[in-house]
């Protein structure tokens, strides 16, 4: 609905009844403006939103746990310790590296 206002008052024109009036009353603008969203996106606007509310609690927990997982074995706790590279040591012979 907020996208529907950022247009409104440009998209209708004048002289109608969704269009905007400046110098009206903010009631009657906002009244015009929720006849503007019915008459035009509020039904795609709630079918998206159920959408998503169904998918979230669908596929929320899955994810969540993925998350909870990766955050554990990723041990952000743990020290940070810089070793030094162990020596080289050479092969035995008649093998190849």
């Amino acid at each position: 609905m907020l996208l529907d206002l950022s247009f409104w008052p440009f998209a209708v024109g004048t002289g109608s009844d969704l269009s905007f009036v400046p110098g009206a009353p903010v009631a009657e603008n906002l009244h015009r403006w929720l006849l503007f969203s019915l008459a035009t996106s509020l039904g795609w606007d709630v079918g998206r939103a159920a959408t998503n509310v169904v998918l979230v609690l669908l596929t929320g927990p899955a994810v969540l746990g993925a998350l909870r997982r990766a955050a554990r074995r990723a041990a952000f706790e743990a020290p940070v310790r810089f070793e030094p590279p162990a020596a080289d040591v050479a092969a035995p012979e008649g093998t190849r590296s």
